[in-house]
């Protein structure tokens, strides 16, 4: 429950829809329980007792409104089908209204949701994506949001509209006769042992399910970018039997699920079975003893047997949100993960660079059983151009990266201008560097837009002399 209420919470921004949404919810759940005492007079009346035989005297709820609108038994037995009409008209229209405004909050949560992660991977330094997987990353931003959407928007709405229904019913049957509402519920409590070993392994096989995914998210993205070193190694079967054993695994996984999802469904209906012959042993004792009429007892048989379907709709919701709430986990583990190189709280903005850099003994390591660099000093001057010459992996890129701060060194002093890097804000700092990184990366835009990267509305003259400076004006000026 405390998972639930965990997904629940993202909801609570959208106050106004979520309010509608439950007002809806309620509406309905009033009129099923309207329907359901349309039964007792239907039965009662329009197909009247015995001659001589009266039905027993005790307060009902459409007795009490039918006395208010004066409305007399004549009257009564010609509104009736107006009545069942109107009663399935306004649930008709509820249920509408609270299914539209619920996923209404679906989509707003799914969107800030996106947009937050989104926003918090880009701030995340270097050293989050060298542990995170490419294909896990895109596994939790689309198939791991996918399912909570799937939640909020379609499984929490039935979950809150059908609670209501469930709880109107559930007052339904007390009203109509307490003693025989008692006995109905000695067995149901035996539902709830197996629903909540069902939920618990749904959770369980739901985030087993999502890291298989995330496997299958990550090949293809390795088989995707390195699709030249594959066909160089002529390695095309051996990546189909890589990708097929994980599909394979995460099938398995998938069938596991269905088998327990598969089988809390007709368990359910065998407990409804179970209580509703029950029910109809009792009920007909409780006639002959007049404490309720033929009408009462199918009142009460409606609203039992209605109960099953809120409940049924329950456990496929609940199969549905345990598996959200895994996902949120998932979610979660992202957006809690703060960037390790941040602002220094007494941060200020780096003054104009002269262009003075210099390394106090400097060591990095990416990871603690192999240093890349250790204990390096040097400087390099203003207008001087310094080439750093070794072995592939002995830190050339690294000592780049480290001046830009995408890691922070294990120790020494990187300096700018005699200012320690770690001192100044990393926007002022990294805004006056210019990089060429060692991969080609064009992003999914215009030429114009790549060039003037990040700058906004930029004039065409300033980006012209921008690439003739780059040297890519005249490849440029030959593209279609």
């Amino acid at each position: 429950m405390k998972d639930i209420l965990a997904l629940f919470q993202l909801a609570r921004r959208e106050k106004k829809l979520l309010i509608l949404s439950f007002i809806c919810s309620a509406f309905v759940a009033f009129f099923t329980y309207a329907f359901v005492n349309l039964v007792q007079p239907i039965m009662d009346k329009l197909f009247q007792l015995s001659p001589g035989q009266a039905g027993p005297q005790k307060a009902r709820f459409l007795d009490s409104v039918f006395r208010a609108l004066s409305i007399n038994e004549t009257h009564l037995v010609r509104l009736l089908p107006l009545l069942v009409l109107v009663v399935i008209f306004g649930k008709g229209l509820f249920t509408f209204l609270s299914s539209y405004f619920m996923k209404g909050v679906g989509h707003r949560v799914v969107k800030r949701l996106r947009d937050d992660l989104f926003t918090h991977l880009v701030y995340q330094s270097n050293s989050f994506f060298d542990r995170m997987p490419t294909g896990d990353l895109m596994a939790r931003l689309t198939n791991d949001v996918d399912k909570i959407h799937q939640a909020i928007s379609g499984s929490m709405a039935d979950f809150i509209e059908e609670l209501f229904i469930l709880f109107a019913l559930l007052v339904g049957v007390f009203v109509i006769d307490v003693r025989l509402a008692v006995v109905s519920f000695v067995i149901t409590p035996l539902a709830v042992i197996p629903l909540a070993l069902f939920s618990r392994q749904l959770k369980k096989k739901s985030l087993v399910g999502q890291r298989k995914m995330s496997e299958i998210y990550g090949l293809l993205h390795e088989a995707i970018t390195g699709s030249m070193i594959i066909k160089a190694f002529t390695s095309e079967e051996f990546e189909i039997k890589k990708f097929l054993r994980a599909t394979a695994s995460y099938f398995r996984t998938n069938m596991k699920l269905a088998w327990i999802g598969s089988l809390s469904s007709p368990f359910m209906e065998f407990i409804g079975g179970v209580v509703g012959a029950f029910i109809l042993y009792v009920g007909t004792r409780r006639i002959t003893q007049g404490a309720i009429s033929p009408g009462d007892f199918g009142a009460f048989v409606m609203a039992l047997f209605m109960m099953y379907t809120p409940i049924n709709r329950l456990n496929r919701a609940n199969n549905v949100i345990q598996q959200a709430v895994a996902c949120h986990h998932r979610v979660q583990e992202v957006l809690t993960s703060a960037p390790q190189i941040q602002d220094a709280p007494a941060a200020y903005p780096l003054p104009s660079i002269q262009g003075r850099v210099t390394f106090d003994r400097v060591s990095f390591c990416y990871n603690e059983s192999r240093p890349t660099i250790v204990d390096i000093s040097f400087e390099v001057g203003r207008n001087e151009t310094a080439a750093f010459v070794g072995l592939s992996g002995a830190g050339k890129t690294t000592i780049i990266n480290l001046i830009s701060r995408f890691y922070e060194p294990t120790s020494g002093t990187i300096m700018i201008d005699g200012i320690d890097v770690r001192e100044v804000t990393l926007g002022s700092l990294r805004s006056q560097l210019g990089l060429v990184t060692q991969e080609t990366i064009l992003f999914n835009d215009t030429v114009r837009n790549n060039v003037a990267y990040g700058l906004g509305d930029v004039p065409f003259e300033r980006i012209v002399k921008a690439a003739q400076a780059a040297q890519a004006q005249e490849f440029i000026s030959a593209l279609p």
